[in-house]
């Protein structure tokens, strides 16, 4: 939930009622932010068949078709279970206003259908769904609209919790780019860690959950794990490496390298000095509000790509996910050596921060 944290947080603050609806594996995280949460859709992304599937043919073909397969297949084909679920609870409870995250096509549909105003929040996809859009998803959408007797599928209007040319070659058409924040349960555990008796650098390394529940990318991603821990026993410095349920099958002999589960990443990351990343969007806006440089190691979806615009903008560095760890610690080495990538990080805060506070109700008035 935390790529909608920058749409609820300031929903609430600002005195509307916020209900999320959304397979029931994101009730938990809709309670721990106060939103009310009715089940709709399915929980399909977790069925085991689908993530084999997956990450089948993201290790056979590549990226490229991965997204052909995830964005232009299966979330059209699971559209149709979300449109009717919202159709049937927004008829007898009328919103003012829908904001759906880009990727959900079956909460724009039912929106357009009962002629609801709706937003697009962008999650990080944005890029990937645009770039498929015209090829693969629009025109697996266009039986859909035709069922319920809609015209050619469009994306609505775009929210973006980033300033739209970091990510985008060619930004959305009227998007709107809104200030970011992060949810009070994603906040600092102040003395966490205690690093009052070193002078090392700090570097903080996670790949992300998404993958390492994907059991065909849990090899590839645990030996991406295994070489940058031997790159970060390499350099001068003191690390922690957040792995997920990765984390048990991980060792270090290295005292100065702690391997967690999870970390407080947003606070984590205001104090390290380096973060090895998956890439993923939130992990990338943790780290600009933190003036952290990224390493960045891209893995599916818009990973790449992200990695990619922020080593283009000088924020750090990018390497693929074959990268040995002399390579690694190279990189690292130039990064936490190297001024320029914090004062471009720092610049990019700057520019971050002075976009405007989302106004759910101007919002509203616009449509």
């Amino acid at each position: 939930m935390s790529a909608l944290d920058y749409v609820t947080g300031p929903a609430l603050e600002q005195g509307h009622d916020v209900t999320l609806y959304a397979p029931l594996m994101f009730r938990r995280e809709a309670r721990r932010r106060g939103v009310e949460f009715y089940a709709a859709g399915t929980g399909w992304t977790c069925v085991p068949a689908v993530e084999r599937k997956a990450s089948t043919i993201w290790k056979g073909f590549g990226n490229g078709l991965f997204n052909q397969y995830v964005f232009g297949q299966l979330w059209p084909d699971q559209s149709d279970a979300k449109a009717r679920d919202l159709i049937t609870a927004w008829t007898r409870t009328r919103p003012d206003l829908v904001i759906a995250e880009c990727s959900d096509f079956g909460a724009h549909l039912a929106a357009k259908v009962l002629r609801l105003p709706v937003f697009a929040a962008d999650n990080g996809l944005g890029p990937v769904l645009l770039d498929l859009w015209d090829t693969d998803i629009a025109p697996a959408l266009t039986p859909l609209c035709k069922q319920y007797e809609q015209d050619t599928p469009l994306l609505p209007e775009m929210l973006t919790p980033a300033p739209a040319h970091w990510f985008y070659a060619t930004p959305p058409h009227c998007a709107h780019e809104v200030r970011r924040t992060v949810a009070e349960t994603r906040a600092p555990l102040p003395q966490w860690p205690d690093r009052s008796s070193s002078a090392r650098p700090l570097v903080y390394a996670s790949l992300g959950t998404l993958t390492t529940a994907m059991p065909g990318l849990r090899t590839v991603v645990e030996d991406v794990y295994q070489e940058t821990m031997a790159a970060l026993s390499a350099i001068d410095c003191d690390a922690v490496v957040s792995a997920g349920d990765l984390a048990e099958h991980l060792q270090s002999p290295d005292p100065r390298i702690r391997i967690a589960k999870h970390v407080p990443q947003p606070a984590l990351l205001h104090r390290a000095d380096l973060f090895v990343t998956h890439g993923g969007r939130a992990s990338l806006l943790d780290s600009v509000q933190g003036k952290t440089p990224v390493l960045g190691m891209g893995i599916l979806a818009d990973q790449p790509g992200n990695t990619a615009a922020f080593a283009e903008r000088g924020l750090g560095r990018a390497l693929e996910l074959t990268a040995a760890r002399d390579e690694i610690a190279d990189a690292m080495a130039d990064l936490l050596g190297n001024s320029r990538y914090g004062d471009a990080m720092a610049a990019a805060n700057t520019e971050l921060s002075q976009l405007p506070p989302l106004d759910i109700t101007q919002l509203r008035d616009s449509r």
